[in-house]
């Protein structure tokens, strides 16, 4: 018989990410800073998946929906190479003038910074795309994806971070706080409408905050 050892999930998780650890010294130095300013980035297990994955659907243009500082697009673009054209949108000035240094630094001139509202934004793209990352506003993820299937190549992929709410979508709607509510809402609204659609292939995963996966079947 077998008896139950003591050891921790966290334990677990630290021993993953040292067996997965690929990054670069600049790159960890860059994850060390924005986690110690306290600047939202894709969690750890989620940049080993998307490593895996990217591997293997190999998109040559990718639409991100929230920047930031631009880790996640840095990471992409080092992950795939040249090959890779990255339109990255933000709404914020501030935070896109801190990507644009970063990917100076990186040394990096295939991610193109679209900045403005993505709702008013995504509508004006020309061009189409084999991939989407969407890691911005939660409560506007329904209108981001609707808005981005008319600009996604047949056999598109799509993946949506946080997509838990920080747990809050595993919980009664009583429960949620206040100011929380209307988020709750459109979170649960999207992931009725991702189930209802037919014309994809999805799965809801347990890395980071919740990790949306679609494939686009049309």
């Amino acid at each position: 018989m077998h008896k139950n050892n003591d050891i921790s999930y966290e334990e677990i998780f630290d021993y993953i990410d040292e067996y997965n650890d690929k990054d670069n010294e600049k790159m960890r130095k860059f994850r060390e800073d924005c986690q110690r300013d306290n600047i939202p980035i894709i969690k750890k297990d989620v940049e080993d998946f998307l490593r895996f994955y990217l591997n293997i659907i190999k998109p040559e243009k990718i639409l991100e929906i929230g920047c930031a500082v631009g880790y996640s697009s840095i990471f992409m673009s080092k992950l795939l190479g040249s090959n890779v054209k990255i339109d990255s949108l933000e709404i914020s000035d501030e935070m896109a003038e801190k990507a644009q240094k970063n990917f100076d630094d990186f040394k990096i001139s295939n991610i193109n910074i679209i900045r403005g509202d993505a709702l008013s934004t995504i509508p004006s793209l020309t061009d189409t795309y084999d991939m989407a990352f969407i890691d911005a506003s939660k409560g506007h993820y329904d209108e981001f994806y609707k808005l981005i299937q008319a600009k996604m190549k047949k056999n598109s992929n799509i993946i949506c971070d946080n997509m838990l709410f920080k747990g809050y979508l595993c919980m009664d709607q009583s429960q949620i706080p206040k100011r929380f509510k209307t988020i709750y809402k459109n979170m649960n609204l999207f992931l009725e409408n991702i189930k209802k659609d037919k014309s994809i292939i999805y799965n809801l995963l347990p890395l980071g905050d919740g990790l949306l996966v679609i494939r686009n079947n049309n």
